[in-house]
């Protein structure tokens, strides 16, 4: 009997809401959501033009971006005008919004962090979708891979081993981000060691020598060898040369491997490390070579 009463009361209330609503009110609801749904659509297809025309000249990020902003302000606008089709007073849902806002700020301070980090991101420009980035975290941990979206929130990157990251914008506002990609050009810097005896002219021209004979090497800038420190049994030197961004990680691979087997066919010789070892029985200081 209980649940019977209970039905009862709530199709009577369910009645008194059907009459309250006339035809007229009722017919501009109906009125408002097929507006709004509507709005949808001419936004999505304003915004998909745009890109397609006048978006085919910026960036993939700068499309993302423009398209997006459209898209919601063409919705926005004709969601405005159905709610008040519908007959909805917009002061108080703009009050209801105000009050949601703070209270939303008040209780997700770290969100809106990003929020405000994302907005900096995308205005300041340092780096757009298909760029691969390098970036130092907490703790030194060091992530690399290409921008494959940039939200308000956050920027996922996929890694070089295929691992899709998100990184919140804050951390990216807070730690210095390397642009690998900007450039159509990029150095290769290969640090190598010869020993005192070794012809440190000889070796410059067998570096150059290789450098010239390697295609994927450019011709300008030129390759440069030059001499950073002389250690207490070896001379560093450091080896750069330039390739195109697409080629970087095979030329930087194959660069070194012809470095080495240069040195081999004109008797260069790569020093060995030493390792010290203490005996306690002797007491004497003895070098082995590895």
């Amino acid at each position: 009997m209980a649940d019977l009463d209970v039905k009862k009361q709530l199709n009577e209330i369910f009645s008194n809401v059907i009459q309250s609503i006339s035809a007229d009110r009722f017919q501009d609801i109906i009125f408002a959501i097929l507006f709004a749904v509507a709005g949808f659509f001419i936004a999505r297809v304003v915004s998909n033009t745009f890109s397609a025309t006048i978006g085919a000249r910026l960036n993939q990020h700068q499309r993302l971006i423009w398209r997006r902003g459209i898209f919601y302000f063409i919705f926005i606008l004709f969601l405005v005008a159905s709610l008040r089709e519908a007959g909805f007073k917009l002061s108080v849902f703009l009050g209801a919004a105000g009050i949601l806002t703070v209270a939303l700020g008040f209780a997700s301070q770290t969100s809106a962090s990003n929020l405000i980090s994302g907005l900096f991101l995308i205005g300041e420009g340092s780096f757009a979708v298909g760029d691969t980035i390098r970036l130092t975290l907490i703790r030194g941990h060091v992530i690399e891979g290409e921008v494959v979206s940039i939200d308000l929130l956050s920027v996922k990157l996929i890694t070089l081993d295929n691992i899709y990251i998100r990184v919140p914008n804050e951390q990216l506002i807070k730690a210095p981000v390397f642009n690998l990609t900007r450039f159509p050009v990029r150095r290769i810097s290969i640090q190598l060691f010869i020993n005192h005896d070794e012809n440190i002219e000889k070796v410059r021209k067998v570096l150059i020598e290789t450098a010239d004979s390697y295609s994927l090497v450019l011709d300008e800038p030129r390759p440069n060898v030059a001499v950073t420190a002389f250690r207490e049994s070896t001379i560093e030197l450091l080896f750069t040369v330039w390739t195109l961004q697409k080629h970087y990680i095979k030329a930087q691979d194959e660069m070194q491997e012809y470095v080495h087997n240069s040195f081999i066919k004109h008797h260069i010789d790569m020093p060995t490390p030493k390792i010290k070892v203490l005996s306690n029985d002797k007491n004497l200081d003895q070098f082995a070579e590895s």
